[in-house]
Parts: structure tokens; C-alpha cells; sequence
């Protein structure tokens, strides 16, 4: 039989020759009659199968659809949260061809799972009427095919005004990330939609407003920056927890994109896993911190346990007053409480709008570690700060290269550059220094930028070479004693370190 020595090569032929609908409906047919042997016509390889195939037709078009697809083992994550939910009915939302809710009935197990879908309990929502049916016909083939035409399955735009979910559903759902240019007249105008302009933020607000519960995966950005302040109020009246994954070193979808088919890693969203609980007599959300792991960590991580023991036990609340959710380590939250209890300005009052001769140089990127000069930096990108006084500089100078300006930009950004309004908002300290702490930190900052050159580094991006200052840690360690004593805080500097490591486990 052709099926049982298929190919990629032969997949990618028949596509051309044949059409993606046409290649698939055959293979649907065949595999629904026969138990092949052929693991590249396993299941579980349909969703890769697709993108492959989607690739082959438009690359441009799938990545202008922001369709990303949920890896397997980030599908065991959200599978696991999402089946201590309540909710009598599943709904996957962008099922595409299927992994997530592949994945949740696998961990069901067959009797429950089957229980399900005779009972009529599984929804599939999604525009790609075949992405649509290759999630059906999958189900079938692994639970029996009596059970195919008990899914409910809508093909249409899940934000039309016409398309709910059903009552009491439980959602599990990877929606798709790209910005919104026109509000569509089927759509519900809402506060979050004309604020966000992005789809995945519409997505979460129809599914949590429709649902008892729900586990979805989206871009982090949503947990700070005023554009989604609205999308962060909604969420006061719900609870749960938010998981966020940096994309530095390993990516939450990286691996091998097309799975056991290619390796291209190029996607490098950085992810959020938001679980909407809506326990009894709880408002708000617990936060992780901005989890960082290397490619060989992948599998320690991405486990629920191990996920849930990075989470606070507070429940945040936005408000005017507290418009980001921080995303902060559970270690470090008494070192941060005690910088906002006792800081009485911002940043910004520092600076001047004019230029003067107390200078500093600030790189917008920083990946790992926040650095300022007094040496006028030869990069693109780069921030120029006035004081209006020494004192104020060496302050600046003494926060910038130490771990809290860069903790602070961890807390409520953490993507690739400092943005001068996060920056200006740090809180300072400055009105408590004792005159004995400000001779200090004038000898360690005057010793610092007499010392600057001798840690140049340097960085292509954009085809030219970006210059940047790199001391040694034990100046920095130095710093953050200072500070520490400064706030009256007993802490080691080793503290710190988990800030600036590549790795959550070091």
C-alpha cells in the first residue's frame, strides 16, 4: 500500500500535484481503515504533518496567520492544569489539528476520555475547516470512529458575535498571535479589543468572560504596558495563576518546529500560560517570574509541580495605582517590598530635560544585565540621561549597574529593551542616604568609570558592532551590598544571581 512506505518527499509531491485538502483527505481515509505501521503517519505527527504541508504552500501566509503550534510536551502542561478544572464540557478554541485536546483526553485516559465523547462533551473550535476535521478524524482513529460525528465542531471566526461556548464549558485553547488592523462588524466591540489591537488578547477575553474555567497559552505581553490595562482589570474579577517563559536561552516552542521532519528553531515567542481557576472567595491572579531555562532543562521544567513552585502565594490586583502585574521571585519579594515601602520618588526625578555636564549612557538592550557609562557608548540604541547634579549621577550610575534597575525591568518587562517610561519610573532611595553612604558610593563610582574602558565588549547586531561596558561581577556585588545596606536589608548579594542566570535552576 502507498501509505505504508510514505514520505515526506512523496507528501510534499502529492501536494503539489494533488492540493493540501485532497493529499489529506486520503490520508484520513486511509488511516481510518488501516492500522498502519508507518510512524510517519502516527496521530500524534498530523499537527507537524500540516504545518509541513502549510509551509510547502505559503510560508508567508502561515506566518501571517501567527499560527504557532502547541508542542507536545507544552500540550501535557496545559492538559494536566486543565483537568482539575470544573466545567462538565470541553472546548478547545483553535484546535487546529489537534495536539491540545489530543493531548488532554491521552491524559484522561481511555475510559474517561471515551466517556466524553459518547456523552457528546467535546467541542472544537477553528477557521480551518480541514485543520478542523484532521482534529476530528484523529479523534476518532484513537478512541473508535462511532465517536466522530459526536464532536461538535464550529468552523467559523470563534470572536463572531454568533459563536459561543456552550454552558458550563472548560477551555483549553493556543489562539493565534498577530495584531488587529480592522475591527470586524461580526465582532463585540469591546474595551479590550480597541485597546489591544491584538487578536490572542480578544481571544482570552471571550473565552474567560464564556467559560467556568480555562488553561490558554498566549504571549506574555498582555501582563504589563498600558495598551492591555483594560485586558489586566477584566482579570480582577476572575483568579487563577499566569505562567511566563523569557525565549532566551531555550523557547518554550522551540525544538525541532516540524518535529521528527526538520530543525528550524526560529520562533521565539515569549509565552505566558494563563490557568483561570475561578476558585470560591478569591480574586486576582498569582504571578511566576519570568522563567529562563536552557534546551537541555526543557523536560525538568515542563512539569506541573515543578511550574507551580515558582508561583507566589499573593493574588494581585490591578488598580491605577498598580497597573502591571510584577513578576517577581518568591525570594526576592521582601528585598523588592521593602525598595517600594521606602523609595519617595521616581527615577525620572533625576533627570533633567537639558543637557548638563553629570552625563550618563544607558543601552536600551539588556538582556542579562543592566549596564550605564559615563563613556559616550559607540552603539545605535542607546539613552542619553542628564543630572542635574553629581550626587543624582552617581546615584543613577550606582542603580543602573547594580541588580535592581535590571530586577525592576525583570519584574515588568523583560523582553529586550529598557523603555525610557519603565525607567524613569524606578523607584529611588536617594532622600535616605546618610552622608557617609554617599562618600561611598562616590568611591566606588569614581573607580568604575576610571575603569570603564578596560571592560569594553562587543556585540554585532544589525551589521555593526554595538560597544557596551562589561565589569566584572564583584563590582556589581559591591553595589548591591551597598544598596542592600542603604534599604537596611541583611541579605547576601547572592540573592541576585538568579536574576541575571540564563537558567531558573541555578
Amino acid at each position: 500500500m502507498k501509505f505504508d512506505i510514505y514520505n515526506i518527499e512523496q507528501y510534499k509531491k502529492d501536494i503539489d500535484d494533488k492540493g493540501l485538502i485532497a493529499v489529506w483527505k486520503e490520508i484520513l481515509e486511509y488511516c481510518i481503515l488501516h492500522n498502519t505501521k508507518n510512524t510517519f503517519l502516527d496521530v500524534y505527527n498530523f499537527g507537524e504533518l500540516y504545518e509541513i504541508g502549510l509551509a510547502h504552500l505559503d510560508k508567508k501566509n502561515k506566518k501571517e496567520n501567527g499560527v504557532y503550534y502547541t508542542p507536545i510536551d507544552v500540550a501535557a502542561v496545559l492538559s494536566n492544569y486543565l483537568k482539575d478544572l470544573k466545567g462538565d464540557i470541553i472546548c478547545d478554541v483553535c484546535c487546529g489539528t489537534g495536539n491540545l485536546i489530543l493531548s488532554y483526553l491521552n491524559i484522561l485516559g481511555k475510559e474517561r476520555a471515551v466517556e466524553l465523547l459518547h456523552n457528546g462533551k467535546v467541542y472544537l473550535y477553528d477557521m480551518d475547516e480541514l485543520a478542523l476535521k484532521i482534529c476530528r478524524t484523529s479523534i476518532g482513529i484513537l478512541y473508535g470512529i462511532e465517536y466522530i460525528d459526536k464532536i461538535t465542531c464550529v468552523n467559523g471566526d470563534f470572536l463572531d458575535k454568533e459563536i459561543h461556548l456552550p454552558k458550563n464549558a472548560k477551555v483549553i485553547s493556543n489562539p493565534p498571535y498577530f495584531k488587529i488592523n480592522d475591527i470586524l462588524i461580526t465582532w463585540e466591540t469591546t474595551e479590550v479589543i480597541e485597546d489591544t489591537k491584538e487578536l490572542y488578547s480578544a481571544f482570552l477575553e471571550k473565552i474567560i468572560k464564556e467559560s467556568v474555567s480555562s488553561v490558554i497559552i498566549t504571549p506574555f505581553s498582555f501582563l504589563s504596558g498600558d495598551k492591555f490595562f483594560s485586558l489586566r482589570k477584566l482579570l480582577n474579577n476572575y483568579n487563577g495563576f499566569i505562567i511566563s517563559f523569557d525565549n532566551v536561552p531555550g523557547n518554550i516552542f522551540k525544538g525541532k518546529k516540524h518535529g521528527i521532519f526538520n530543525t528550524n528553531t526560529s520562533n521565539a515567542v515569549r509565552a505566558a500560560i494563563t490557568v483561570v481557576e475561578n476558585k470560591k472567595d478569591k480574586k486576582g491572579f498569582r504571578i511566576s517570574p519570568l522563567l529562563r531555562f536552557s534546551s537541555n532543562e526543557r523536560e525538568k521544567l515542563l512539569n506541573n509541580t515543578v511550574l507551580n513552585s515558582f508561583l507566589s502565594s499573593n493574588y494581585q490586583i490591578i488598580s491605577e495605582s498598580n497597573r502591571d502585574y510584577y513578576k517577581c521571585f518568591t525570594e526576592l519579594l521582601p528585598i523588592y517590598n521593602t525598595w517600594m515601602k521606602k523609595s519617595n520618588d521616581s527615577f525620572n526625578s533625576l533627570l533633567l530635560k537639558k543637557t548638563s555636564e553629570y552625563v550618563l549612557y544607558m543601552p536600551k538592550t539588556c538582556r542579562y544585565f543592566v549596564s550605564a557609562t559615563k563613556k559616550d557608548l559607540k552603539r545605535t540604541g542607546k539613552t542619553v540621561l542628564y543630572f542635574k547634579d553629581r550626587e543624582s549621577m552617581e546615584f543613577a550610575y550606582c542603580l543602573l549597574n547594580s541588580s535592581f534597575a535590571y530586577l525592576y525591568w525583570r519584574i515588568y518587562e523583560g523582553a529586550i529593551t529598557y523603555s525610557d517610561g519603565l525607567l524613569k519610573s524606578i523607584p529611588i532611595f536617594m532622600d535616605i542616604l546618610t552622608e557617609e553612604e554617599k562618600i561611598e558610593i562616590h568611591k566606588i563610582v569614581s573607580k568604575m568609570i576610571s575603569e570603564e574602558e578596560n571592560y569594553l565588549v562587543y556585540k554585532k547586531n544589525a551589521s555593526e558592532m554595538q560597544e557596551n561596558v562589561k565589569f566584572p561581577v564583584t563590582y556589581r556585588d559591591e553595589l548591591n551590598k551597598l544598596l542592600l545596606n542603604v534599604l537596611d536589608i541583611s541579605n547576601d548579594v547572592r540573592i541576585f544571581d538568579k536574576v541575571h542566570s540564563n537558567s531558573i535552576f541555578e
